[in-house]
Formats: C-alpha cells, structure tokens, sequence
C-alpha cells in the first residue's frame, strides 16, 4: 500500500504545472489584455475617424447635388431659350416669305 500512495504522490506532482509555466501563462494573459485595451481604444479612434469621413462624404454628396440641380436648371433654361429663339425665327421666316410672295 504503500507504494501505491507513494506513485500517487508522485504522480499528483506531475500534473501539477511548474512556477515557470504559471508565470507564463499569467505574462501571456497580461500580454492579451494589454493588446485587447489597444485594440479597442485603436477601434473607438477609427469610430472616430470613420464618422468624421462621413460627416464630409455627406457634405460633399450635398454640394454635388447642389451643382447637379443648377446644371440641370441651366440646360433647361438655354434649351428652353434655344426653342424660343428658333421658334421665333421660324414665324419670322413665314412673316417675311408671306410678304415675299404678295
């Protein structure tokens, strides 16, 4: 019996993990909490940064509907002119070829 307490000291000692691998694992879990904090204090400025992109993204998407609806006004107001003018020209033509032909 006793041999058989003295390998179940024995191997109650092997499974037990050593100071230095402690110690490591402990270095390692201060390492990944460490590396956690950057990461998210890094993730809240790219937030950051990302809502500040988009405030602007948004902005210019204004400007440029902005330009894009004095654009459209102004082709409408020189094709509207352009029709007036040539209808205008047109009557002329039939004023001035009915004088002609009396």
């Amino acid at each position: 019996m006793a041999e058989t307490e003295n390998d179940t000291i024995t191997s109650g000692k092997d499974w037990l993990p050593s100071t230095k691998k402690i110690g490591a694992f402990v270095l390692a879990v201060f390492d990944l909490k460490r590396s956690v904090d950057t990461l998210k204090k890094q993730n809240e400025q790219l937030q950051s940064d990302v809502y500040r992109l988009q405030r602007q993204v948004d902005e210019q998407a204004g400007q440029l509907k902005t330009l894009q609806q004095f654009i459209q006004t102004s082709v409408y107001d020189h094709a509207a002119r352009s029709g007036e003018q040539a209808a205008f020209s047109l009557v002329q033509q039939l004023l001035t070829s009915d004088r002609n032909q009396e």
